[in-house]
């Protein structure tokens, strides 16, 4: 008795552009927020709660507005 072969699995959905774009912003946020908040204040754990909120924040508002 011949094997039988598996059906071939359909290849993976691509990133839409949409939500590549709102992920870019996001991380620009982010870093922007990072960057801004560590020439002001030299304190890491703060420079990366205020980047790590700005990141999140631009996320959760993004996809509504785009």
């Amino acid at each position: 008795m011949p094997e039988q072969t598996p059906p071939p699995t359909p290849p993976p959905e691509r990133l839409s552009l949409r939500w590549a774009l709102i992920l870019l912003a996001s991380v620009v946020a982010g870093l922007l927020t990072g960057l801004l908040t560590y020439a002001q204040c030299r304190n890491w754990p703060a420079t990366l709660l205020a980047a790590l909120g700005a990141s999140g924040a631009a996320l959760v508002s993004l996809p509504p507005l785009l």
